[in-house]
């Protein structure tokens, strides 16, 4: 079974999915992408035919057609729409749409081609599922799994003796040991991302794990540079001091807030509010997660936002350093919050560029 593949893609559902080349042999889906058309019929170019006239100020930019979530933004000049920027490509197109131009010109054209629809050869699926989820799955392709519903049975206690391990922390985890098992020459990984936060921080580590456990059996493992898998939080080599860029949730921001000090000796206040205004979630931010801020009596912030989401800080090492300092300080004194933990794990166990 299997075993004469020259290459697949692991797919997931997270951001760097929607950069599948869908280049390879195989595409094994996890089990979350059963039937969801995200992967199906995006935007693949535009063309602008012509750009019309009388454009005061840009057009709305919409798109007719059996799927949804395509964004995109005309830029004008001379009252002509001269380029139309794609930031999102949508899905679930199984015809180009058409392009609808709202606004106070007139006559502006463009034409879309998209991509394929894309065919997942095998699902894979590990976790406790309903049987009429499972029957869902396997109209789009056999499940793979050492569950009793796994139309392909997942050789589990031979890639255990293989390996001579059990950790599998995950269903890609389970995927890349059966790559490593396979001895695949080549495995592409999108959409899993996994990134730092909430249960990914064990689940990071055991996919890493398996694509060292891969490339170690001779399989090229290829991660867009977009994911956080197999690198460091700000992608730099371990040592680099010039910047220090760290993925943090706004409650880890805020919590990191509350905890610097709030009267001191001028060098630490200006430290203090270099680093607030590092970790204050700036104004584009405010208005595109509706984020309200609320200074409590005691100076501390609370918040409430439409949902919570990772935000890349960039920090200037005296600032990453200050931080650090205080909670490590914090932490000697037994006195470290619940609510910092996290971010400690991050600033300090992680130990990303710009640590020590």
């Amino acid at each position: 079974m299997d075993s004469g593949l020259k290459s697949v893609t692991i797919l997931g559902k997270s951001l760097t999915g929607r950069e599948c080349p869908f280049d390879t042999e195989e595409i094994w889906g996890i089990n979350n992408v059963a039937g969801d058309p995200f992967y199906c019929g995006g935007l693949e170019s535009i063309k602008l035919i012509n750009g019309g006239k009388g454009y005061i100020s840009p057009p709305e930019v919409s798109f007719v057609g059996d799927g949804q979530e395509v964004k995109a933004e005309a830029i004008i000049k001379d009252g002509a729409i001269v380029t139309i920027n794609v930031q999102d490509t949508g899905r679930g197109f199984t015809a180009p749409p058409k392009v609808v131009f709202l606004g106070d010109g007139s006559g502006a054209e463009a034409a879309v081609t998209i991509s394929p629809l894309r065919k997942f050869h095998k699902l894979f699926a590990f976790d406790i599922l309903e049987k009429g989820y499972t029957d869902g799955m396997k109209k789009y392709a056999p499940v793979c799994s050492w569950q009793d519903y796994g139309d392909i049975k997942y050789p589990l206690q031979d890639v255990i003796k293989e390996f001579n391990t059990k950790y599998f922390t995950n269903t890609v985890a389970y995927m890349l040991a059966y790559v490593a098992y396979l001895k695949i020459p080549l495995c592409k990984v999108y959409g899993v991302d996994v990134t730092f936060g909430a249960p990914y921080a064990q689940e990071n580590r055991g996919v890493e794990y398996w694509i060292g456990r891969a490339q170690e059996r001779g399989v090229n493992v290829f991660v867009p540079d977009e994911s956080q898998l197999m690198r460091t939080v700000s992608g730099a080599l371990y040592g680099e001091r010039d910047h220090c860029n760290l993925h943090l949730y706004l409650h880890e921001r805020i919590n990191l807030i509350n905890i610097l000090p709030r009267q001191g000796h001028y060098s630490d206040s200006i430290k203090a509010q270099n680093a607030w205004w590092v970790l204050f979630p700036k104004e584009d931010e405010a208005k595109a997660h509706n984020i309200q801020l609320t200074r409590n009596p005691d100076g501390s912030m609370s918040f409430n936002c439409r949902q919570e989401y990772l935000y890349d800080c960039h920090m200037p090492p005296e600032t990453w350093e200050y931080i650090r300092g205080i909670l490590r300080d914090i932490e000697s004194k037994g006195q470290l919050p619940f609510s910092v933990i996290s971010a400690y794990e991050k600033l300090i166990l992680s130990k990303p560029d710009g640590g020590n």
